[in-house]
């Protein structure tokens, strides 16, 4: 599986979120992403003199700043819309995804979330060394007091990455990178800077790790 595939099976959770509307727990089944993703869900591949961008997501009014011009994908599974914003880098891939909470909006689980994003990922793993894990998961607010997990991610064979959830109530957002860990640190300085041009509807960002 392509290393871009692999990033929109964790990306795309939405589909094996519980989400919590109303008082009332909402699961819903697991989505599975292609072994090799569609056309319209490749990534822009970054240049060499790495042209920072800025992406809207218009339905919730979040933007993020990505290194090249992010390619879209619009999923709607089970009556959860999300929509990826990712590019390709030399090192793997980078992106942000937007998920609309159905029926109003709620609190969301972002501890399942994270496990459901990482079962997700694993789903056809042939190692345990193929095998993503959460390492170093912590919890905090936003300055606005939303909600937000961060997680550093790794494979034994590898990969390495960074995750962050932060529940908007109508919307949540998770941002993330997969990369080699022989690029770790370019790899940490594109997540550092897309982290830090994170804007919220509210106005506020988010705090960099």
């Amino acid at each position: 599986m392509t290393p871009l595939a692999r990033f929109r099976r964790l990306a795309l959770l939405a589909a094996s979120t519980t989400v919590i509307t109303g008082g009332v727990l909402l699961p819903t089944s697991a989505f599975a992403a292609p072994a090799t993703p569609p056309a319209a869900a490749t990534a822009a591949v970054a240049d060499a003199a790495t042209r920072w961008t800025q992406s809207t997501d218009d339905p919730s009014g979040v933007t993020a700043e990505l290194p090249g011009d992010a390619q879209v994908q619009k999923d709607t599974v089970n009556g959860f819309q999300a929509r990826t914003y990712q590019v390709g880098t030399d090192y793997g891939v980078i992106g942000f995804v937007v998920y609309d909470a159905p029926r109003g909006g709620g609190q969301w689980d972002l501890k399942g979330s994270l496990k459901n994003a990482l079962d997700n990922y694993n789903r056809d793993s042939r190692s345990a060394d193929d095998r993503l894990t959460s390492h170093e998961v912590r919890e905090s607010t936003t300055a606005g007091g939303q909600p937000v997990l961060d997680a550093d991610l790794s494979t034994g064979d590898g990969t390495a990455g960074h995750t962050r959830f932060v529940d908007l109530g109508d919307h949540l957002v998770q941002i993330e990178v997969l990369g080699t860990k022989d690029a770790q640190k370019t790899m940490d300085a594109d997540y550092r800077q897309s982290l830090s041009s994170l804007q919220l509807p509210s106005g506020t960002t988010t705090r960099s790790s």
